[in-house]
């Protein structure tokens, strides 16, 4: 049967549509990834393995402190990814189509993730559409703790005025 086509399977299918919206957050095409989400082609909080060689995405796993085992992936969500690879603009597309803004496939959420970047602007956003402040990680941190370099102050500064803003709305 030259020249027929070779049957789609459903599986190959949703191996296809994860790379697309794979492809889409790496590059930040927003309009693409928007694209995918209104056609339900996959679920907003679907969870990859990504190549994660420092870490940054995972808050702890098991053989980890094992000396001769070294992790190169970890499991994360858009969410993470966008934080990651800070596309601002695929973040918003995200939090739009309702994604689980505390979601922790790997043990840290997209906060955790923001202030270990020191990615202001996602910090910001994350904070708007209602990330939790105080949200531990697997390895029992809060978003604050993971503002370790320099570059992370403005983030500090932003998760403390936040908390402490918001103490005078308390009654």
């Amino acid at each position: 049967m030259e020249g027929a086509a070779t049957p789609f399977t459903k599986s190959a299918a949703a191996k296809l549509v994860k790379r697309n919206f794979l492809d889409a957050l790496k590059s930040n095409d927003f309009g693409k990834l928007k694209a995918i989400l209104i056609q339900r082609l996959i679920d907003v909080d679907t969870v990859f393995e990504v190549e994660d060689e420092n870490m940054v995405l995972a808050s702890y796993k098991q053989g980890y402190w094992l000396p001769s085992y070294k992790l190169k992936s970890s499991w994360a969500t858009g969410l993470h990814l966008s934080v990651l690879f800070g596309h601002v603009e695929c973040l918003l597309v995200l939090l739009d189509h309702n994604a689980t803004i505390n979601c922790r496939p790997n043990g840290k959420t997209p906060l955790h993730v923001a202030c270990e970047m020191a990615n202001l602007d996602c910090v910001k956003i994350l904070c708007d559409r209602g990330a939790k402040l105080n949200c531990y990680s697997l390895s029992g941190h809060t978003a604050l703790h993971f503002c370790t370099t320099p570059s992370s102050i403005l983030c500090a500064k932003q998760l403390v005025w936040r908390v402490f803003g918001n103490f005078g709305e308390k009654s």
